[in-house]
């Protein structure tokens, strides 16, 4: 994310704004992908008229045939993300997804992505890595561990209902996303991670390039288990 300076301000401390951002994965059969697309461009502008928000970006199945879908929704505080996410209007969008493409799982990254990347930050005069590659990695953990808790434990809670079914799997992705594949990933991919930044913009590009196939040959892999 940028740092944004005050062109007035004596002191050389820069200021990075902490957005807060939701991932929302889906499980859409192919056949209702534009009904979902119709109902994502609805709720996308009535969060819109909401104050703080920043951005919306779908990512559909890396894999043809897969079901599952990406949303990241991003306001600029957790005030304002919470004030969106509570509120009676997506409430009421919420409860008119149709009940074949009402499967998601929603995790909530108050102060963007930064509480999980404050260890790469050494020094005062570090920063967190950009915005995107954050992304990158928090995706390239939080896909297989939602689609591993959708393999081996989404066939025990499912007959618990879909709200309890959900927070269950929600519980189980946060606290294994907070204590063990982040921190994880975080180390491995340090280098090129970096704080403040990338060493180089073709270390950024290839790691981004690999990051990606990586997620390809992932989703790959369950779609031959999965279908």
């Amino acid at each position: 994310m940028d740092a944004q300076s005050p062109s007035t301000a004596p002191s050389p401390v820069e200021i990075h704004m902490a957005w807060a951002s939701s991932v929302i994965m889906h499980r859409i059969p192919p056949e209702r992908s534009d009904d979902f697309l119709e109902w994502q461009r609805g709720v996308t502008l009535a969060a819109q008229d909401f104050p703080g928000y920043r951005s919306t970006v779908i990512y559909p199945p890396v894999e043809s045939g897969s079901q599952e879908w990406v949303t990241v929704v991003e306001f600029d505080s957790q005030e304002s993300l919470r004030n969106w996410l509570d509120s009676t209007v997506r409430e009421e969008w919420v409860s008119r997804l149709p009940r074949e493409i009402a499967d998601f799982r929603l995790k909530t990254l108050l102060n963007g992505f930064g509480p999980w990347f404050g260890s790469l930050v050494q020094g005062a005069d570090e920063a967190l890595p950009p915005s995107w590659k954050m992304f990158l990695t928090v995706l390239l953990g939080l896909y297989p561990t939602v689609m591993l808790l959708t393999l081996w434990v989404g066939p025990y809670t499912s007959p618990l209902g879909l709200s309890l079914s959900m927070l269950i799997g929600n519980a189980l992705s946060v606290a294994i996303l907070q204590w063990a594949v982040v921190p994880a990933l975080t180390a491995l991919l340090a280098p090129w991670l970096g704080a403040p930044g990338s060493k180089s913009q073709w270390l950024a590009a290839g790691g981004a390039v690999f990051i990606l196939l990586l997620l390809g040959g992932i989703a790959a892999l369950f779609h031959a288990f999965m279908g």
